[in-house]
């Protein structure tokens, strides 16, 4: 399904679902149907455990809660959505669940979800604070690894259509 990225549905857990640290805003193709939801980032979720959020921009109504942090892969896809005019879907081949970009990801959002729940409680030992510093360099370094590339697509647009 190719739509525009103004056609996503954003969505969070429920308060009281899971801890406030886990609740974290997904985007969703729209759907009609009552059965799991699978957010950009491939993760699937119990429409019953799920409550309507308000998307970047949007104000907050009766229907749409005050939106959580947004998941970083699902942040990222709406970006790529926004710059191709093209919402991923669950059969977009195109993105990978286990190329390096999407494991450190992951990786790092568990961390940094890891994080935020116990370092201001002051039950984060020095050995996972050095984890996630780890995993925040490696990251920053496969984005700038690939931001050259995406420019010199951007650039060469010809180049990449005659691939």
């Amino acid at each position: 399904m190719n739509a525009s990225a103004e056609q996503a549905v954003w969505f969070q857990y429920r308060p009281g679902v899971v801890v406030e640290s886990l609740r974290v805003a997904h985007c969703a193709a729209p759907t009609s149907t009552n059965t799991a939801v699978q957010s950009w980032c491939r993760l699937k979720f119990d429409p019953a455990n799920l409550e309507l959020a308000a998307g970047p921009g949007e104000p907050v109504t009766a229907e749409k809660a005050p939106a959580c942090a947004p998941c970083a892969a699902c942040l990222l896809r709406l970006t790529a959505a926004t710059d191709t005019g093209t919402v991923p879907t669950a059969h977009d081949s195109e993105a990978s669940d286990d190329s390096k970009l999407a494991v450190v990801l992951r990786k790092a959002q568990w961390l940094l979800d890891d994080a935020a729940h116990y370092l201001p409680q002051g039950n984060y030992a020095q050995r996972e604070r050095d984890a996630l510093a780890a995993t925040l360099d490696q990251l920053a370094g496969l984005i700038r690894e690939q931001a050259p590339a995406q420019r010199d697509v951007a650039e060469h647009p010809q180049t990449q259509s005659q691939l």
